[in-house]
């Protein structure tokens, strides 16, 4: 049950980070991204936000899932 439980809040938290950090400076910033040029402007593109932002979506969406599923168990367990 706690390795469910640790693996839905690790989709919820990265389902936050992966859909809002693109979009912020951070994301802009990385210097990671400046030292590689080409990688440089991959990153800016707006497609590539979206899509990392699209895979933030659904590690929400299987977070949130999990979540629910987890409680439905534990409410049936219980009675």
């Amino acid at each position: 049950m706690s390795l469910a439980l640790f693996y839905a809040l690790y989709c919820v938290e990265a389902g936050l980070f992966f859909t809002v950090v693109p979009w912020t400076r951070i994301w802009t910033m990385n210097s990671l991204l400046h030292s590689m040029p080409a990688v440089a402007l991959l990153a800016d593109n707006p497609f590539v936000r979206g899509f990392v932002s699209g895979v933030g979506v659904l590690h929400l969406i299987v977070g949130v899932r999990e979540l629910f599923r987890l409680m439905r168990a534990r409410r049936s367990s219980a009675s």
